[in-house]
């Protein structure tokens, strides 16, 4: 469905070679990083410098740190101690905010170890084995006065800081996932507000991740989280300071990723690598927790609202490049990808 990152040949020659590159991250190549404060103050031609900086990073990586972001650094730690406090909580508490589907969103918590869906997303995971981590899911509701409402989320009653907290950090990242939008739109020759229209009532799911300590043999398929492309418009991750995310990268050699105090990790979804007529990539990544201490991470998946229509973006084809995908719904683009309809 999407186009991987530039790959190798020579290095890359079967899946034999990206298993190996997968559990052996050896890439000296840089993730760069993005100061967005340029363009949200509105400064003269700063939006078209961003943008342009964007599209570079994401025809050729995927990945980048954000700087200039605007989240405080404070309710970031904030939300880390409530995931630390909930992870910690009794297997019997967390079985009271079991996991759900709605509408193809989840919301709840997932145990260690449960086994994978029938994700359209496991070509070259095949034969791993279910993922270590445990995570907790919170995804954007409606208002409870709106029509469409309907309740998704469920909370931990024995934590009485949990809800406020965590709302308060998922508000700042939709801000900030919105305030992007007009980037992304200048980074295609579009009109500024081209997105907004898909994003009346977004998707935005914050999933606060637990990995415990794996002692792992390479190659015997076992991950805290198995190597995937993200499903969203883009993934906003705050990392802990404990390694363990490598990503793929242009060589297809694989990098293990550091934690740059004060930004976020971006990396971009198949939402738009479908948009862009595969211009834009999605990359590769996986998770092995080797340390001797316990990893936690954020990551908030940003997407358009379920019947937002992607469909190639009037200048990303041509009569020479024409459009590679059919037009699909959100909604539908998510239900096939965790194997809940056919592709």
């Amino acid at each position: 469905m999407v186009t991987e990152a530039p790959t190798a040949p020579a290095l890359v020659a079967d899946a034999h070679d990206e298993f190996y590159l997968m559990d052996h991250p050896d890439s000296t190549e840089e993730i760069p990083i993005l100061d967005i404060s340029p363009a949200l103050s509105g400064a003269p031609g700063a939006l078209e410098a961003v943008a342009s900086q964007l599209r570079q990073i994401t025809e050729t990586i995927g990945f980048f740190y954000l700087k200039g972001h605007g989240v405080s650094p404070d309710l970031v730690d904030r939300v880390f101690a409530q995931s630390r406090l909930l992870h910690g909580l009794p297997t019997d508490e967390k079985a009271k905010i079991a996991h759900r589907f709605t509408d193809s969103f989840q919301s709840g918590y997932v145990a260690p170890a449960t086994p994978r869906s029938a994700s359209a997303n496991v070509d070259i995971i095949a034969k791993a084995k279910p993922n270590l981590l445990a995570k907790f899911l919170v995804t954007l509701e409606r208002a409870q006065d709106h029509p469409d409402y309907k309740p998704m989320n469920v909370w931990p009653e024995s934590l009485p800081d949990f809800k406020d907290i965590v709302s308060e950090y998922h508000a700042a990242i939709l801000k900030l996932g919105r305030s992007f939008l007009p980037i992304w739109a200048t980074s295609l020759g579009m009109p500024k507000n081209y997105f907004d229209a898909f994003f009346g009532h977004p998707h935005l799911t914050l999933s606060l991740l637990h990995y415990p300590p794996q002692k792992k043999a390479p190659g015997d398929r076992q991950y805290g989280l198995a190597p995937h492309h993200d499903n969203s418009f883009m993934t906003f991750l705050a990392q802990s300071n404990v390694p363990g995310l490598a990503v793929r990268m242009p060589s297809g050699h694989w990098k293990l990723v550091e934690n740059i105090p004060g930004t976020f990790l971006v990396n971009t979804g198949n939402v738009i690598t479908r948009w862009t007529n595969e211009l834009y990539l999605s990359t590769k990544h996986r998770v092995i927790n080797t340390a001797d201490v316990d990893r936690y991470s954020i990551p908030v998946f940003f997407g358009p609202s379920g019947d937002a229509l992607i469909e190639c973006i009037p200048t990303c084809n041509s009569d020479d490049n024409p459009a590679r995908h059919a037009p699909i719904t959100y909604r539908q683009l998510r239900e096939w990808y965790y194997g809940l309809r056919d592709g």
